[in-house]
């Protein structure tokens, strides 16, 4: 297999299904939390309108959370992931469940 030569965010990444877009904002934001929808898009370099749609996905599988800060005129929302341990806990609960499922076919096969 593969595995020997992946990159640990990619094999993440790929658990997780994320996109290269995704990613980059993913781990961007485990370097930065708290980052706004204007901070993200710098550093990621695409335009805003983009980033608010992939931050929206990422928000949709569980990966990020969003908070709202109040301003002196208006609020802005600033975006953090859930915690990576929460996260491995649930790939590795994923990857169990799957295991169980291949060995099933394999032995029904």
């Amino acid at each position: 297999m593969q595995l020997d030569s992946m990159e640990k965010n990619d094999l993440i990444s790929c658990l997780l299904g994320l996109n290269e877009l995704e990613k980059k904002v993913l781990l961007f934001l485990f370097e930065t939390p708290s980052s706004s929808i204007i901070e993200i898009s710098l550093s990621v370099d695409r335009h805003r309108s983009s980033v608010q749609k992939i931050v929206g996905q990422l928000i949709d599988k569980g990966l990020l959370m969003r908070k709202t800060v109040t301003l002196r005129r208006g609020y802005n929302f600033i975006y953090d992931p859930i915690p990576k341990e929460k996260i491995k806990k649930t790939l590795l609960e994923d990857i169990d469940r799957w295991s169980e499922l291949v060995k099933e076919r394999i032995e029904r096969w």
